[in-house]
């Protein structure tokens, strides 16, 4: 397991795919871990293995199959012990009542998901120094 990792929760495989790049090219101090359901993801979030490696930020996507972002936030967001980690929702969605959801349970951030690989490649190296370097 990587200590120094965001873990991303995103279904869309072109979206994992471009970061995937944009981390190796852009931003290779940092290993991008990967989860694709909410399922998974709250399975992951309350193991032994996520307690033993800690990621730096969580980037969480609202739409995803089996258990959206919203109800793993909320859930992740129950154990006292994680509210340092950041969670920023990553997500294509912009309605309203899903960034005040989100916000309310306890998002640190949340922005729409840049639509091309340019836009993605300025956002991510920024959004990965906001919340991990000057955060600290």
């Amino acid at each position: 397991m990587y200590s120094n990792h965001i873990l991303s929760i995103e279904d869309n495989q072109r979206d994992v795919a471009l970061m995937k790049r944009i981390f190796k090219k852009h931003i290779p101090e940092y290993n991008l871990m990967h989860i694709c359901d909410g399922e998974e993801a709250i399975s992951y979030l309350e193991s032994e293995s996520f307690k033993l490696a800690l990621p730096k930020l969580i980037l969480l996507d609202i739409k995803i199959p089996k258990l959206d972002g919203l109800e793993i936030l909320k859930r992740f967001r129950a154990y006292k012990e994680y509210l340092n980690i950041p969670v920023v929702i990553f997500s294509s969605s912009d309605l309203k009542k899903d960034i005040k959801e989100a916000y309310e349970i306890g998002a640190n951030s949340f922005l729409e998901k840049p639509k091309s690989y340019l836009e993605l490649s300025k956002t991510l190296p920024v959004l990965i120094e906001y919340w991990i370097v000057y955060n600290k």
